[in-house]
């Protein structure tokens, strides 16, 4: 079809999708007694994260090993800046302190990761498969030890049918999600490269924001019915998953070369560092993430994004 038609529907298809995430799987935490934002850090986190996983999985097997990284880094980037930057000037973010304790530094300690892996001009297969266990790990931990969390709701009883229709509800919102994403990057990639973008550029920004617009119609629509626990629990969990599953499984599945590669990855790459530090005194302070505050993380993207295009 053509690429105008495959934003239009990808556009729609991610809003409805949101909605029915968001819908379902506030009831499946109540169902478990679990607090909203757990599912925020795992099953919703995951469900936005997938066309992360796919984009970063295809290219790095197709040998588009720049295509990779930009992704991951720039979905990160965008993640923070656009999503939950553009999330905090719709409505202040409170965000839980157990968040700000674990979940905030370990997204830091997983950003620099990367950059590390890089000293040797490659990344490795088992540098891949250490990172996707990490994630498979960091999965565990947090289910198990969600019951210890602030406000921990009482479960809410469902029936068969509700269990039923609360993980159907959440299987298609994830379903529109994942192809909506694929309809709006696919549209949105023939339009740069019709603009003659390069393909670090049209990773880090028409890529990168496609597949992060799952995470900001969740985030958003999270907000609205006064879920921003879930919200947060959205964007610091699918920066987790974005490098340790998506990157970490890409590599796992075909090491990338760095050599050839634009030095401006580093840059992609600290960008990412930068906007996760900044995240975490932000949340810090009043544990709540301000409108002003969400101006400086947009403000800082667009920067981002702007020195991107203009260095190719």
């Amino acid at each position: 079809m053509p690429f105008w038609v495959e934003i239009i529907v990808g556009f729609v298809a991610l809003i409805a999708g949101a909605d029915l995430l968001v819908r379902g799987s506030s009831k499946i935490a109540a169902g478990f007694g679990v607090p909203p934002v757990v599912i925020g850090l795992t099953l919703v986190a995951y469900g936005t994260s997938a066309p992360e996983f796919a984009v970063s999985a295809t290219a790095a097997i197709e040998g588009v090993g720049a295509l990779s990284l930009g992704n991951a880094f720039g979905s990160n980037v965008a993640n923070i800046g656009l999503v939950l930057g553009l999330t905090a000037l719709i409505r202040p973010i409170v965000v839980e302190s157990t968040i700000v304790k674990r979940e905030a530094p370990l997204l830091i300690a997983v950003a620099v990761l990367f950059p590390l892996f890089f000293l040797d001009g490659a990344l490795a297969r088992w540098e891949g498969i250490l990172a996707f266990g990490g994630g498979i790990a960091f999965t565990v931990w947090s289910l198990k030890t969600a019951r210890q969390r602030e406000n921990v709701p009482e479960k809410t009883t469902l029936d068969a049918g509700g269990w039923l229709l609360n993980i159907v509800l959440c299987g298609a919102g994830i379903a529109g999600l994942v192809f909506g994403g694929d309809w709006l990057v696919s549209g949105a990639s023939e339009l740069a490269r019709l603009l003659g973008m390069s393909t670090r550029v049209i990773g880090l920004t028409v890529v990168a924001v496609g597949t992060s617009l799952p995470e900001l119609a969740t985030s958003v629509v999270a907000m609205i019915r006064g879920h921003s626990d879930i919200a947060v629990g959205n964007i610091i969990g699918s920066n987790i998953f974005n490098l340790l599953f998506a990157l970490g499984g890409a590599v796992s599945l075909a090491p990338i070369l760095l050599t050839g590669m634009s030095p401006g990855i580093w840059i992609d790459a600290g960008a990412g560092i930068l906007l996760a530090a900044l995240l975490w005194p932000f949340a810090r302070s009043g544990m709540r993430i301000e409108r002003w505050e969400g101006a400086v993380l947009l403000a800082l993207y667009a920067a981002f994004i702007t020195y991107s295009v203009l260095t190719g």
